[in-house]
């Protein structure tokens, strides 16, 4: 099995044409990254994709390749990685399926993998078909802290204040769609494993702390809705045998996306960066 550092240059396909996966293709499409390129993009919503593939081809990548669906992409011959930036849902419907073609996979909607029956599955099939799966530390640091103390650990706590505009449209927020929020408001207090699917655009971090540390069932979450937040608000704290930590993070969201913090984006960025130089690399 080829590995990534034996490829002269990575071919990368992009499931998600929004705001966060049209900056990641530009910017492999600007050699940002390294030794890669993007060889096609797929979108559910066409006119994302075509506008994104547009754009691409007439700049740099004039063969770029706009697919109709997922499957002509995996099926594409010369695929290396798919960077994931759509949506749970894309992940659990298509993450077997890539992997099983030995096409390693970038995930930035980390959530899904907070069912464990699907973590389990999908990890199976990565070491059967020599793929690979990669997950950034998205929108939070720390997280080589917590997986170094992993087995230590005995309590984690995440915490997220947003603006009241970056939760609207998740389910866990529809019960205070209609209300004026004017303070710093619990809207919710519970699992990773709970908060996840009720905050699915919004606390991806959560399933990511979880996989690094003691798990979604025991890493608690609180979510504050606050319109006098400085932006995208995350603080982790974590007690240990190795001892304490606490972090915050004042995140500024995303200019098209105000339920993505720009730090999820340049992490991604720089995942991309590790994987195109493997040589080096710094962290846990």
């Amino acid at each position: 099995m080829t590995t990534m550092s034996e490829i002269s240059t990575i071919n990368i396909g992009l499931i998600g044409c929004g705001s966060m996966g049209s900056e990641l293709a530009k910017t492999v499409a600007r050699g940002d990254v390294g030794n890669a390129t993007i060889v096609g993009v797929y979108d559910d919503y066409a006119p994302n994709r075509s506008e994104l593939a547009n754009e691409l081809r007439s700049k740099d990548l004039p063969n770029l390749i706009e697919f109709n669906n997922v499957s002509e992409l995996i099926n594409w011959d010369e695929l290396d990685l798919i960077i994931e930036c759509a949506s749970q849902k894309a992940v659990v419907t298509h993450a077997k399926s890539i992997i099983d073609a030995g096409i390693s996979m970038l995930i930035m909607s980390s959530g899904a993998m907070i069912d464990p029956n699907f973590l389990r599955t999908v990890s199976k099939s990565a070491e059967q078909s020599g793929a690979s799966i990669y997950i950034p530390s998205g929108a939070v640091g720390g997280i080589d802290a917590i997986r170094a103390s992993k087995s230590l650990l005995k309590e984690v706590t995440l915490i997220s204040t947003k603006k009241p505009i970056s939760l609207v449209g998740a389910p866990g927020f529809a019960p205070w769609e209609n209300k004026e929020i004017t303070q710093a408001t619990v809207i919710f207090e519970g699992s990773a494993s709970e908060a996840v699917p009720l905050f699915p655009a919004n606390v991806n971090v959560a399933a990511t702390v979880s996989m690094a540390g003691i798990g979604p069932d025991k890493t608690k979450v609180r979510v504050i809705a606050d319109p006098e937040s400085p932006g995208n608000v995350h603080a982790i704290y974590a007690i240990s045998k190795a001892g304490k930590f606490s972090f915050r993070f004042e995140n500024i969201p995303h200019n098209n996306n105000p339920r993505t913090s720009f730090l999820a984006v340049l992490a991604a960025i720089e995942t991309l960066r590790s994987i195109c130089h493997p040589s080096l690399r710094v962290g846990t």
